[in-house]
């Protein structure tokens, strides 16, 4: 019986395997897609913002009173016995002065120690109060006016009780010093701040004003020893009073031409709208506003945070990077027409065609998409009509050869899946972003989506 004879397995085996070989393919084709996709500009869409231009509102303001400075002719130990702001009348007694300060020897040793009344503890607390409303952080000499004023405060109200009970005090203690007491000369509001710009008038406020360079501020309400011809206190016969604004170049612009002004006292949020005069001293800017109240509120203060009411105009916000120039013709608007027949509803322009075999003339209506307008012209995409064409006007049957090119800065709007270019028109710059004008035809809007970066996609793309 003849053997059977078994085809043998061929011993020639491939160095590699054949699933080895396709996972090393598959691996080097997903390692060269990684490394195209990290090389390749991705597309990021943006949606357009809505924002209020960011316009500086702020000023500051120096305040300039008609006051008069109340100076002592001795030496000696003052009392005070009218509280800051306090209106008095001619003949009411303002402070006493003893030379020798038995008198307040005398109080701290009086059995008959007084007591706050309700109405004293209702000030301290208004004065805490308003220090709360006020302070701000980064305003630290705000906590020196609270320490000043609480000790006028509390002072005035000692010196309030020594002059209810001066008779009987001196009467009791045998009092042999030399104690003059002093009444005002005429009505008026009484004050106890003092500073460095005392005397200040409308006509010396400069830029330098408002440096603060060796300002300095000081409580005239003071029991120390007072030297003769020192400044008791300051009388001020109306509240008439001025504000002096410190204006930008950029505010006196869009301001100067009105006769009124809205604004906000910031210290304690008061709003007012005010007659007011612009004025320009030197290399500075300013604005004067004379107010007839409210003065008492700021008797402590020279310096005042304001508000400006401007134009709050908006603006759309866009990145810088969305931002691309592009070329396009410029045709005469009165060379548009609307096309006829499946036409009709179309804008476009008519262009001029030879027939070589008859010689004659004839025209093509060409609906175009209008990029922007300006007085003269309409811009139109320059890959819709080739350069030297020369297009014909139906009202006046003149030709123009398209020739004329301009430049407008936009960017690409990917509303409908694809990639138009929409002209924008830049109002205020920055770094990374900027904001350009909301409302304009032929633009975009809030809402719409841009491509964040012109330089990733090209016009027409489609967006997947």
């Amino acid at each position: 019986m003849a053997d059977k004879r078994v085809p043998k397995r061929s011993t020639a085996v491939s160095k590699y395997n054949i699933g080895l070989i396709i996972f090393v393919l598959f691996t080097v084709y997903i390692l060269i897609n990684i490394f195209l996709y990290f090389r390749r500009s991705h597309l990021s869409i943006y949606e357009v913002q809505l924002l209020p231009m960011a316009s500086n509102t702020k000023a500051e303001a120096v305040i300039i009173r008609n006051e008069t400075p109340v100076k002592t002719g001795i030496a000696g130990y003052v009392n005070y016995y009218m509280r800051s702001g306090t209106r008095v009348a001619k003949g009411e007694t303002i402070y006493s002065i003893d030379e020798s300060r038995q008198i307040y020897n005398m109080i701290s040793g009086n059995e008959n120690s007084y007591s706050l009344s309700d109405e004293d503890i209702e000030t301290v607390k208004n004065c805490i109060a308003n220090f709360n409303q006020s302070y701000d952080k980064s305003d630290f000499s705000l906590v020196y006016s609270l320490k000043d004023e609480l000790t006028t405060t509390v002072h005035s109200i000692s010196d309030m009780y020594l002059l209810e009970h001066l008779n009987q005090i001196l009467v009791d203690q045998s009092y042999q010093g030399s104690l003059t007491v002093h009444r005002a000369e005429s009505p008026g509001v009484v004050s106890y701040f003092s500073d460095s710009l005392d005397g200040l008038t409308v006509d010396q406020v400069t830029t330098d004003t408002f440096s603060k360079s060796g300002y300095k501020t000081t409580n005239l309400f003071d029991a120390n020893l007072k030297e003769q011809g020192s400044v008791i206190y300051k009388l001020l016969s109306d509240e008439t009073w001025d504000l002096v604004l410190n204006l930008t170049e950029e505010q006196y612009e869009k301001l100067s031409s009105q006769t009124s002004l809205t604004y906000t006292i910031e210290e304690d949020n008061l709003r007012l709208t005010s007659p007011v005069i612009f004025f320009r001293s030197g290399d500075g800017y300013f604005a004067r506003i004379t107010l007839r109240q409210y003065m008492v509120r700021y008797l402590n203060r020279r310096f005042l945070t304001i508000a400006l009411d401007m134009d709050n105009k908006t603006g759309l916000k866009i990145p810088k990077s969305a931002l691309i120039e592009k070329e396009f013709y410029m045709i005469p608007k009165d060379y548009f027409t609307k096309g006829g027949d499946q036409n009709s509803s179309k804008t476009g322009i008519c262009i001029l065609r030879h027939d070589e075999e008859t010689k004659k003339k004839y025209y093509d209506f060409l609906a175009t998409e209008i990029y922007y307008e300006d007085e003269n012209y309409n811009y139109i995409d320059m890959n819709a009509i080739t350069y030297g064409t020369f297009i014909y006007n139906e009202k006046t049957q003149e030709t123009f050869q398209i020739s004329l090119v301009g430049k407008l800065t936009g960017v690409y709007c990917v509303n409908k899946g694809f990639a138009q270019f929409r002209r924008v028109e830049l109002i205020q710059d920055g770094k990374e972003f900027c904001v350009v004008q909301a409302g304009m035809p032929f633009s975009i809007a809030e809402h719409d989506h841009i491509a964040k970066d012109a330089s990733t996609i090209t016009e027409s793309q489609t967006i997947y």
